[in-house]
């Protein structure tokens, strides 16, 4: 059985003015979500941190043959 590596990153919550939590990467500068409540946002953050990865190693790992 091959081992996953588990990968933790630091995200960051800020309650924003109008309410809810605006959600931020500081090691993938863009990578922001925002959730009405903390639970929320918790939730938002981990779906945009996946698709973050998926399109970051879709950039490089991708066929370099298909390169134009």
């Amino acid at each position: 059985m091959k081992k996953q590596a588990i990968l933790k990153y630091l995200a960051v919550f800020n309650p924003a003015e109008e309410g809810g939590y605006n959600v931020s990467f500081p090691s993938f500068p863009g990578c922001v979500t925002f959730g009405k409540t903390f639970e929320n946002a918790k939730k938002m953050a981990k779906e945009v941190l996946e698709l973050w990865l998926e399109e970051i190693s879709a950039l490089f790992f991708q066929d370099k043959k298909e390169v134009i």
